[in-house]
Parts: structure tokens; sequence; C-alpha cells
């Protein structure tokens, strides 16, 4: 394997089949996988306590990793899957 063949696997793996979802709620487009009906993966494409407001406000002064989760982003991602947007790929 080439160090090209490399660096194009690591970008499948890491970009492969991630989809643009926006937060109906603040706008917010994040990237996100759908392995089965239970598993969402979701890449920031800013920091997240940036921007959502809701994660900003629910984390306080604890970093916003900690947060689980959103609910209108997850309520966002459960739209797009039953619009088509975001294929179940598991």
């Amino acid at each position: 394997m080439t160090r090209a063949d490399s660096l194009a696997e690591r970008r499948a793996y890491l970009d492969g089949n991630l989809t643009k979802v926006e937060c109906g709620s603040c706008g917010t487009v994040v990237r996100a996988r759908k392995l089965s009906p239970m598993q969402t993966s979701v890449q920031w494409t800013t920091p997240s306590a940036g921007a959502c407001p809701r994660l900003a406000a629910a984390a306080g002064d604890r970093p916003a990793a900690l947060v689980p989760t959103c609910p209108d982003l997850r309520d966002s991602l459960d739209r797009a899957v039953r619009e088509g947007r975001l294929e179940v790929t598991g």
C-alpha cells in the first residue's frame, strides 16, 4: 500500500458516508452517519458549544463534549432519516 492509498483509506474512513444535516432550530450544520437505527455518528463542522446554543446552555462552565446531545439536533437527524436525506447504512 502506498502513502496515497493510506491517505485515501483514512479519508474514506473519516469522511465516508457522512451527510450534511442542518439543525431545524439553530441552523448549525453537522456531518452525520447512521450505521443502525440506534447509532448515529456526528462530526461538528464548527466547535459545538459555539455553534449550538442549547449545548452551550446545557454545558454551562463544563466542556460541551460532556453534554450528551442537543434534542433539537436529534430531532433534525431523525427527520432527515424519515425524509430519506440521511440513510441508515448498517
